[in-house]
């Protein structure tokens, strides 16, 4: 029976069929292209979406529904705001980290502005009140009042007022530039000058410039050595002789000037300087009479043929008279200087001192002084004894002066770190080879004190006022390290019970200094092969290895490789 028509159009050809699966696909997608997006329910909205669907159950079943989703519900919310919360509170913490950032580099570029303030006002400040001593000193001084004698015209007030502004300008003015002007040469020439109001401001201004270091050798090189020479011994006003001393001071600092000192007859009018000094020479002051000695000091310093032509010229005794019957502390000091100058690594000059009676003079000089009053006097007194100490008769004679009580009595009272230093120099040197001394300065109670100042100022640090601690405490181990080669002095250690701290304080320190002076000192406490092997056959151990002393030689040790490779 063949097909009807209508049954062959409800079957499609293959084609068809798959042409209308492609168009109901983009009928489909199309539609989805034009869903509206579904709004989030509330956690309350869902929760009443899913009760209004349990309205037909029991009440009892609907209640506890109705209560486990109520708690569910209070739990999602309680979460959702702990989580807000917490969002919020990162978010303030992150703004208050910022806000305090900013505030901190705020605050730090504050501060930084007003140091660098403070520090320019300070500097204006010192500028300043340079300028004003100057012009002090110069109305008080160098006047025309001052010297009525003389006869002073418009050239001459010029030149006085020349030299006035070059005194201010030394700190003022680059040093280089000055010297490229020819200051130093054209001060010095007005030296030469018959008026004393010329030449007291030229001396007062070249004082001024030779402090500069650049300006030492060109002073000298211009003639400025003779000029001040010809002022200390002819010139009758004070005034032009101090600053006249203080420039052959200055100058003398200068290694390359120091045989020029000797040659031109500088040395030798400071000494006839210092040996003027009396109630009827009017023209050496003590302001003067320091500045000789400065002088002199300087020298002295690293030359040994200005220290015996110091000697020579026979100035011992006006440094004794001086010493004993002087009070002030810049002239004492000076004179304390110039003795420790004198007497370093020289056997010669340190005996001709010690002939002139110069360790008791130092001893009145620091009574003199006011003791605590003046530190100057008393680091120059206790260097000067160190320096003196420079062999075996010497360092008894030294000793027999008194000078160890002082030394001892310093370190017990004085709390300046350079004094403390010298003062601990002095018991290391006066007990270098002396057993006489050692023996001294253990009775008299110099272990206690020496290890009162090496553990309480020995730790170190990276401050200026740690340093100079530690430099005192150095030399406190090295005074300890001299007088406990001694066996009475190590009994008094031992009676004392510091070992242990002094141990614990070499191990700690900061200071690579003080770890290498107190290396020494355990060093010193090692006892001989003989006792060392009657201990062990004791069955007892050496006290310094009980205390740990071993690990710190070991660590000292360790320290010195280091320097070694670097």
């Amino acid at each position: 029976m063949p097909p009807s028509p209508t049954s062959q159009s409800s079957n499609p050809t293959h084609d068809e069929a798959k042409a209308i699966l492609l168009a109901n696909r983009s009928a489909m997608s199309s539609a989805k292209n034009f869903v509206q997006p579904t709004k989030k329910l509330t956690i309350a909205e869902e929760v009443g979406k899913k009760l209004k669907r349990m309205e037909d159950k029991p009440f009892s079943d609907f209640l506890d529904i109705a209560t486990r989703e109520f708690d569910l519900a209070v739990s999602l919310q309680v979460s959702e705001l702990r989580e807000t919360f917490d969002d919020a509170l990162d978010e303030l913490r992150t703004n208050c980290d910022s806000v305090e950032k900013n505030l901190t580099h705020l605050l730090t570029w504050k501060q930084a502005t007003c140091n660098k303030r403070v520090a320019q006002a300070l500097q204006q400040r010192d500028q300043e009140r340079k300028e004003k001593l100057s012009l002090a000193k110069w109305m008080k001084e160098f006047t025309p009042s001052k010297y009525a004698h003389t006869q002073t015209d418009e050239v001459d007030f010029a030149f006085i007022r020349f030299a006035l502004n070059m005194a201010i300008a030394c700190d003022v003015c680059p040093v280089q530039k000055q010297l490229d002007a020819g200051a130093p040469a054209f001060l010095a020439s007005m030296l030469t000058v018959k008026n004393d109001c010329v030449v007291g401001p030229a001396s007062m201004a070249l004082a001024h410039l030779s402090l500069h270091v650049e300006c030492k050798a060109p002073i000298a090189a211009a003639g400025g050595i003779v000029a001040c020479v010809n002022l200390v011994n002819d010139n009758p006003n004070a005034p032009i002789v101090s600053q006249a001393c203080k420039t052959l001071a200055s100058v003398a600092m200068w290694p390359a000037n120091k045989p020029l000192m000797a040659g031109k007859g500088a040395i030798k009018a400071l000494v006839r300087a210092v040996q003027s000094v009396g109630p009827d020479n009017e023209r050496i002051d003590d302001d003067a009479l320091g500045s000789a000695f400065c002088g002199l000091c300087n020298c002295a310093e690293g030359n040994d043929a200005n220290r015996n032509l110091i000697v020579e010229l026979d100035v011992m005794k006006s440094v004794e008279y001086i010493c004993e019957n002087w009070t002030d502390p810049y002239v004492l000091a000076s004179a304390a200087k110039l003795i420790c100058n004198l007497a370093f690594s020289n056997v010669y000059t340190a005996m001709s001192c010690l002939s002139s009676h110069c360790d008791e003079a130092l001893n009145a000089s620091i009574k003199k002084g006011g003791g605590d009053k003046n530190p100057d006097i008393q680091e120059g007194a206790m260097m000067a004894f160190c320096n003196l100490s420079n062999n075996e008769s010497n360092q008894t004679h030294v000793g027999a002066s008194g000078a160890i009580k002082l030394a001892i009595t310093t370190l017990e009272s004085s709390d300046d770190p350079k004094v403390l230093r010298a003062a601990a120099l002095a018991c290391a040197s006066m007990g270098h080879n002396s057993f006489v001394n050692k023996t001294r300065m253990g009775d008299q109670g110099a272990i206690k004190a020496l290890l009162e100042v090496a553990i309480g100022r020995g730790m170190g640090g990276d401050h200026e006022e740690d340093f100079l601690d530690a430099k005192a405490a150095e030399a406190c181990c090295l005074a300890l390290a001299t007088l406990l080669l001694n066996q009475l002095n190590q009994q008094i250690l031992a009676e004392l019970h510091a070992v242990e701290v002094f141990v614990q304080l070499v191990e700690e320190t900061e200071s690579m200094e003080v770890l290498a002076a107190g290396a020494m000192v355990v060093a010193a406490l090692v006892p001989q092969p003989d006792a060392k092997k009657r201990l062990l056959c004791e069955g007892r151990m050496l006290p310094i290895e009980a205390a740990g002393g071993a690990e710190v030689l070991t660590r000292a040790k360790q320290w010195v490789r280091r320097r070694l490779i670097v």
